[in-house]
């Protein structure tokens, strides 16, 4: 059956070769169309839960409406985590899915459990908003500076823009950081109120009646119909001033009792670049669309614009395309590197012929490849192209076991095209079981759960999109091709004096081969476990990142405009040292931060500083001569830095605390933070629970200092933080007698403190709320002075009828399952220390604090690698068990399948060697590494052992080993060649998986070594063959 399909495209020459050359025009076709990013779309199985009251704490947010809510979550079935974060006015909730759930399905059962609850919450709190979390995907960050204008004036123009980089093709979302939205502000000055002696609730009552923006109704006469409305309120604050009311049997104009403006609301955060207040775009991309387009439409739009509004400067701050561009110039560039390797090295190795029809056989396998990937709507990014990567010396084997086949028919006087079919029919079997084994002991990383599975599933995707590809190149184009190539008599390289080394290499261990077998049974293994007591392990291993942050936060009393313009002089100061520290940009943000444990901080006393370093110099051979000539998108521009993003940050960190800027500006916390990878964003989480908040403060504290202390620790934070002091008013008896109760006195407080909107108003453009406070608001004194209306129209000072209780209030709650939790937050060198040893070494300190009954809990890496065990030991089971029943298929023998499957526990040997030499430690990837590396070392046994299955005597055992010797080594060095850019030049984020290519390319090598050798004399043995 498969010869008949065989010889049909072997004979079909001109269909055939007009299908090879339609497939490359589709290939390149959807390489245009296939959306370039730096890491794979995927869904993220949450759902968030956000709501607000404004001028609560955190203990009163906690009590009168978080817990409300999570207690009607917990018996939700479907989620796996609860996790919630209060801050002082707002809350959220992150709920974390099991896998497999519905998202949809349990957001809107969410939703229904918010719309119960809403009975039990403030009746002026807004329903909390429930949404499926998506993923977030920037692109561009885009400035906004003008020295004409101020932010206020750039605001609209900055709308305009919106709007306009909306209008892009491919463009999802644009957020304007720094804006904010207009309102009436209605001051009230109460020393003027006093002395007119009106009652403050009288004066709310008629602002609250100020504009009535609903319609009337209508008239509908005889001749004329008409709507009827009102004039909707003043249109500016001067008209609002000159408004004549009525109160308290007094005619006055507004503007004798309040100052009234229209204006922008105080922006959360206060936003800077390069040292000048600016107004800040970030522009989403949609999820399948093309960065290396959107980019390129946007800077066409934003270089007309700057022309056309010469007072304002519209600069691009971070420009995510660059890390994609760069990214995939690396990998691109090691692909064909590799590709080109490769055809040179079987022209050196075997003939010119044999090396050309590889040749044509790479890029073939690939077009075919992304065909799939694009049908199947998967982008290019980094993770596929690093699966590509692994898989060019294993795609390669397919064409050379088959092509090599073939001619060795030729050579036997078969006609080209028979021999082209005789060889490709008698190769079928083995290569195909051989693809299936490499296959499955990658599928099995399909298996990794949580955010990182899912960005890693995408190298089995594209090594299984390129072996099947691989499959169809060997056994549809190769046969026409080797049979229009390929001839009888060619010079073939000589092999005699390799052959001939083997050969005595393989008649020495056959003669000691018992004595052999023993001692490489015990010593593989000792030594394998000697290395892995001596290995020491990180999740991820560190790479050269393109920009550094700096975290900080002052006193917690500090102000929005006094943390700016701390920030903003610390900047000016780095500017000045931009040469030193290879500074392309730095953009600053007062009012927001991220911590050492990635946590979201949103208070004013808060800042965050992004240093945008210049691009890497060309550092290596391959950066300097290959990369530049052997991408599609390569760019010169720029490439000035010659330190490693590492070295910067350890300067920066040491001039910062040179500056003294902690002492100089009243700092609690200045960190320097390196970007990470993957899930964990915090090397160490230690979470401490407990409801003795003394024994947790202690607690906390202990661990923080003896985490700080030790070597190699980077960075250190904690949850335990105090934040602005709470008074909690409480009516005293005098108040009481009065007649005054707590809800009358926090009612009619909060009008003058909260900022209440009451009432709406239409301008020449919008709609408008109007908000009343108090002029003399932020003043202590004031507020212990106001006047109280009592019901027989008399008053009293608030300090006469009330009590202050002064209390400290948490800055933030953290709840995992609705339980308070404090956490550590820790960062290391791994070069020095990781976390795992971090952990060990505080073990006699845990175990002091858990007795003291305090409960701990562990994340960060502690957690991921617990998880990546159980899911990494799931894996190997289930790749070894797919291996065995391919070999059990190929043999049909149980003691020929484990014979060849013994080899995968020993060339673990080589992955750990290759960590060694190398100088990294294990991680992640190099799990992943040695799981694919079980499939990958087992193809040359399938060689080898398809040759002496057929050996009756040990003179056959010698001359099968022999004939299978070229093959083998020729397959090994192209797998190695292919992989030996990311072995040992790997630059940027393709660090992450040089771990990867370690595990494989050293793996391979000794596993190469056991095939040779180890399973030669193991098959003699174990046959009895003498």
């Amino acid at each position: 059956m498969f010869e008949k399909f065989l010889r049909f495209f072997v004979e079909n020459s001109r269909m055939n070769y007009t299908l090879f050359f339609l497939i490359f025009i589709i290939g390149i076709y959807s390489y245009t169309k296939t959306a370039k990013e730096i890491f794979p779309n995927f869904e993220l199985d949450m759902i968030s839960i956000n709501g607000s009251y404004n001028g609560a704490s955190v203990d009163i947010l906690d009590k009168m409406a978080v817990t409300e809510i999570e207690d009607k979550l917990k018996n939700l079935d479907g989620l796996k985590e609860i996790n919630t974060v209060i801050s002082p006015g707002k809350f959220t909730i992150i709920l974390e899915l099991k896998k497999g759930e519905n998202r949809y399905n349990i957001s809107d059962k969410v939703k229904d459990i918010i719309t119960l609850t809403k009975t039990d919450l403030p009746s002026d709190m807004d329903e909390p908003s429930v949404k499926v979390v998506e993923r977030y995907k920037k692109l561009i960050d885009i400035t906004l500076t003008s020295k004409k204008y101020t932010l206020d004036d750039l605001k609209p123009f900055a709308d305009d823009l919106k709007s306009a980089i909306l209008g892009i093709n491919g463009v999802s979302n644009v957020t304007i950081y720094g804006d904010s939205d207009k309102y009436f502000e209605v001051l009230l000055d109460d020393r003027k109120i006093e002395a007119l002696d009106l009652n403050k609730s009288d004066v709310f009552n008629v602002i609250s009646n100020l504009s009535y923006i609903f319609p009337i109704g209508k008239i509908e006469g005889n001749k004329k119909h008409f709507y009827l409305s009102t004039y909707n309120g003043a249109k500016n604050g001067k008209d609002f001033e000159n408004i004549l009311v009525k109160i308290d049997g007094k005619t006055i104009y507004l503007k004798d009792i309040a100052k009234i403006r229209k204006r922008y609301e105080d922006s959360s955060t206060l936003y800077s670049f390069n040292g000048e207040n600016a107004l800040s775009l970030a522009v989403e991309q949609t999820e399948t669309s093309d960065a290396l387009k959107i980019s390129r439409d946007m800077k066409m739009l934003l270089e007309k614009l700057n022309k056309k509004n010469k007072d304002i400067k519209i600069s691009i701050g971070d420009d995510n395309s660059e890390r994609i561009q760069d990214r995939l110039n690396i990998v691109i560039s090691n692909i064909l590197l590799g590709i080109l390797l490769i055809t040179l090295l079987v022209a050196l190795l075997i003939n010119l012929r044999m090396s050309f029809i590889i040749a044509i056989g790479i890029p073939t396998s690939f077009v075919i490849a992304i065909i799939y990937m694009y049908v199947f709507g998967y982008t290019i990014n980094m993770i596929s192209l690093v699966g590509v990567l692994i898989a060019i010396g294993i795609v390669v084997d397919d064409a050379i076991v088959v092509s090599e086949n073939i001619q060795q028919h030729i050579e036997e006087g078969y006609s080209t095209k028979e021999a082209a079919i005789m060889g490709a029919k008698e190769m079928v079997k083995p290569v195909t079981i051989a693809s299936i084994t490499t296959l499955f002991s990658f599928l099995p990383i399909l298996m990794i759960s949580g955010t990182m599975g899912e960005v890693m599933k995408l190298i089995p995707i594209a090594l299984s999109a390129l072996l099947v590809a691989s499959l169809i190149e060997s056994f549809i184009f190769l046969p026409i091709h080797a049979a229009h190539t390929l001839k009888s008599g060619a010079k073939v390289t000589s092999w005699r004096i390799p052959n001939k080394i083997y050969n005595e290499i393989i008649h020495f261990f056959m003669r000691w081969k018992k004595t052999f077998l023993i001692l490489f049974v015990i010593l593989v293994p000792l030594a394998t476990i000697l290395e892995i007591k001596e290995s020491r392990f990180q999740m991820f291993p560190k790479f050269d990142a393109t920009d550094i942050k700096i975290s900080f936060k002052a006193n917690e009393n500090t102000k929005l405009e006094d943390a700016f313009a701390i920030v903003q002089k610390i900047e000016a100061d780095l500017i000045k040292k931009k040469d030193d520290f290879f500074i392309r940009s730095i953009d600053s943000v007062a009012g927001y931060r991220k911590d050492a444990g990635s946590n979201t901080e949103n208070f004013p006393y808060v800042m965050y500083m992004t240093v945008e370093l210049q691009k890497l110099k060309q550092m290596n051979f391959l950066d300097k001569y290959i990369t530049p000539y052997l991408t599609f998108y390569y760019d010169k521009e720029g490439r000035t830095r010659t330190e490693k993003s590492k070295k910067i940050a350890q300067k920066l960190k040491k001039y910062l605390e040179k500056q003294n800027y902690k002492e100089k500006y009243n700092l609690n916390e200045l960190i320097v933070l390196e970007k990470k990878v993957g899930p964990v964003k915090s090397d160490i989480k230690i979470g401490l629970i407990s409801n003795d908040n003394q024994k947790i403060i202690k607690n906390v504290e202990k661990l923080t200092n003896e985490i700080k202390n030790m070597n190699g620790v980077v960075s250190t934070s904690n949850s335990l933080k105090f934040g602005i002091d709470e008074i909690k008013l409480k009516v005293n008896e005098y108040g009481e007698k009065l007649g005054l109760t707590e809800h009358f006195l926090g009612s009619y407080l909060s009008n003058l403190y909260l900022e209440k909107k009451k009432a709406v108003s239409f301008d020449e453009k919008e709609m408008l709320d109007i908000k009343i406070q108090s002029i003399n608001k932020d003043s202590y004194e004031n507020f212990r002075n106001i006047e109280v209306p009592l019901s027989n129209g008399t008053y009293v000072r608030l300090y006469e009828v009330a009590d202050f209780n002064m209390i400290r209030s948490f800055e933030q709650l953290t709840k995992d399952r609705a339980v308070k939790n404090f956490y550590i937050y820790a960062n290391v060198n791994p070069d020095i220390i990781t976390a795992t040893e971090v952990l060990d070494r505080l073990a006699p300190t845990l175990n002091e604090i858990r007795q003291q009954d305090v409960k701990l809990t562990f994340k960060g890496e502690a957690e991921k690698k617990k998880s990546l065990k159980h899911d990494m030991l799931f894996a190997t089971a289930l790749a070894l068990l797919l291996i065995m029943i391919s070999m059990l298929y190929l043999f049909n023998s149980f003691r020929d399948t484990f014979i060849l499957m013994s080899i995968i526990p020993f060339s673990i040997l080589g992955v750990l060697i290759g960590h060694k030499i190398m100088g990294l430690n294990l991680s992640m990837p190099s799990m992943i590494g040695a799981l694919g590396l079980a499939g990958v070392v087992i193809n040359d046994g399938i060689i080898m052992m398809t040759y002496l299955k057929k050996a009756k005597t040990l003179k056959e055992i010698f001359y099968r080993a022999e004939k299978r010797f070229r093959p083998i080594i020729l397959t090994s060095i192209t797998t190695l060649i292919g992989m030996s850019s990311l072995i040992f030049f790997p630059t940027g984020q393709a660090v992450i998986f040089q771990p990867i290519a370690i595990a494989l390319g050293f793996g391979l090598a000794w596993g190469t070594i056991l095939n040779l050798v180890y399973l030669p004399v193991l098959y003699t043995i174990s046959h009895k063959i003498e």
